[in-house]
């Protein structure tokens, strides 16, 4: 019986974070995620510290490069990216004029199993739920001009 108690208490905290799927949804596939976002450029927001929503956008090239932007400081990054079912994860590392740091984010991405064109996300490690959600994706990389611009300024 102890042992059993062990177990369960074990168990609990990866259950604590877990997302609760809308209804009726199934997470993405890895090969959807890659299908979806390789090769794109991913604009999106999301909260600052300050409590407000900041731009940010994400290129997710082939083989795993990930180049990040943001005006909202600004900032850029330099990293990788990878699918695996329900979940487009990133690890990187920003560097701005407040300094750098390490980030390792992942959002976890579901679709309607009746409508596979609603798809829903939730930025897990920052405590989010599912919400509908439509990306906005570019082809190719739209923001090496920017982070070579930022690049140089922040060596000035």
């Amino acid at each position: 019986m102890r042992s059993i108690s062990l177990v369960l208490l074990m168990a609990l905290p990866a259950v604590a974070h877990a997302q609760a799927l809308p209804k009726g949804a199934t997470p993405l596939s890895a090969a959807e995620i890659n299908a979806m976002f390789a090769g794109k450029t991913y604009s999106f927001q999301e909260k600052g510290q300050d409590g407000k929503m900041k731009p940010i956008a994400w290129y997710l090239g082939e083989g795993g490069k990930m180049l990040g932007y943001t005006g909202n400081g600004p900032s850029y990054a330099e990293g990788t990216w990878s699918a695996s079912d329900g979940k487009l994860c990133v690890s990187n590392h920003w560097e701005g004029s407040w300094g750098t740091s390490q980030s390792n984010d992942c959002q976890a991405w579901a679709h309607d199993k009746g409508k596979s064109q609603t798809v829903y996300r939730a930025e897990t490690s920052k405590g989010g739920n599912y919400a509908k959600f439509s990306p906005k994706l570019s082809d190719g990389d739209t923001i090496s001009q920017k982070i070579d611009a930022l690049k140089a300024k922040l060596k000035k």
